[in-house]
C-alpha cells in the first residue's frame, strides 16, 4: 500500500498561553506574549495563595497566623449535643436536659519547606549548603521551625481562633497532633493533623469577706435535703 504524502505547515500555531514555552518559529511579539502570560499567572498564584493564607488556619486573638509555614490542606468541623436520660420503671427511660458538649475541630496542615519567613537567612543555608558548608538548608529549617512550633501549640495554654472564609471559631486550644510523611508524597512533604478542642469560658464567683460570720451570703456547698416531685410520669412507656 502505497503511503500517501502529508503537507507539513513551516511554522507550527502553537498557542500563547500559560505554561506553554515560547518556540523556535514564533514571532517576538509571540514569545513576549508566552512570557507575559506565566508571569502573570506565577503572580496571580502567588495572590491566591497569600489570600489563602489570611482565609484559612489558626489565628491569635489579634488575627495573626500561628503557623506561618504550614498550608491549610483540610477543616473538620464536628458540632454535637448530648441529651440525659433516667431510667424509670418496666424498663422505660425519661429524656431531658440536651447540653451542647465543646467542639472538636480537626486541622490538617502542609509544610514543604517552601515558605519565605526565614528571609535572607533561608537563602545564606542554601548558598552554604550547595557549597559543601555544613548548615541546614532553608527547606531543612523551615519543617524544623515547623515541628518544633507544633510541640508549643500543645504545650500552651493560648486560646486561639479557626478562620475560614464562612465562619470563625473562637476560644479552642491544641490538644494534641499527628505528624506523616510518605514516600509517595515525597519525603520532605511534613502532613501534620491538629486536634483541637473548644475551650468554654465561665464566669467565677468570687464570694466577698464579712465581718461577722451570720453576715456571708448563703452558699450551697453541701448536700441538698431531697423533696418530692409533682411530675406526672404515668404517660411515658
Amino acid at each position: 500500500m502505497p503511503l500517501l504524502p502529508v503537507s507539513l505547515p513551516s511554522v507550527w500555531d502553537v498557542p500563547v498561553a500559560a505554561g506553554v514555552p515560547a518556540l523556535l518559529g514564533q514571532s517576538v511579539g509571540a514569545g513576549v506574549s508566552a512570557s507575559a502570560s506565566t508571569t502573570l499567572a506565577t503572580a496571580l498564584d502567588a495572590a491566591l495563595l497569600a489570600q489563602a493564607e489570611r482565609q484559612w488556619g489558626i489565628f491569635t486573638q489579634d488575627n495573626r497566623p500561628v503557623l506561618t509555614s504550614g498550608h491549610v490542606r483540610a477543616l473538620g468541623v464536628q458540632s454535637q449535643c448530648r441529651i440525659a436520660n433516667a431510667p424509670l420503671e418496666d424498663g422505660s427511660f425519661l429524656s431531658y436536659n440536651k447540653v451542647r458538649v465543646p467542639g472538636l475541630y480537626e486541622v490538617e496542615m502542609l509544610c514543604d519547606g517552601s515558605s519565605m519567613e526565614l528571609g535572607s537567612a533561608s537563602a545564606l543555608g542554601d548558598l552554604l549548603s550547595s557549597f559543601g558548608v555544613s548548615g541546614l538548608s532553608g527547606a531543612l529549617q523551615t519543617r524544623a521551625v515547623f515541628m518544633a512550633a507544633l510541640d508549643s501549640l500543645v504545650a500552651d495554654l493560648n486560646l486561639y481562633h479557626i478562620v475560614m472564609p464562612e465562619a470563625v471559631y473562637a476560644n479552642v486550644n491544641v490538644t494534641g497532633y499527628r505528624l506523616r510523611r510518605e514516600a509517595r508524597q515525597g519525603v520532605s512533604l511534613l502532613l501534620a493533623e491538629l486536634s483541637v478542642q473548644e475551650v468554654r469560658l465561665g464566669a467565677s464567683t468570687t464570694l466577698a469577706g464579712t465581718a461577722c460570720p451570720q453576715g456571708q451570703a448563703v452558699c450551697n456547698a453541701g448536700h441538698v435535703q431531697a423533696l418530692a416531685s409533682n411530675m406526672d410520669v404515668t404517660g411515658y412507656q
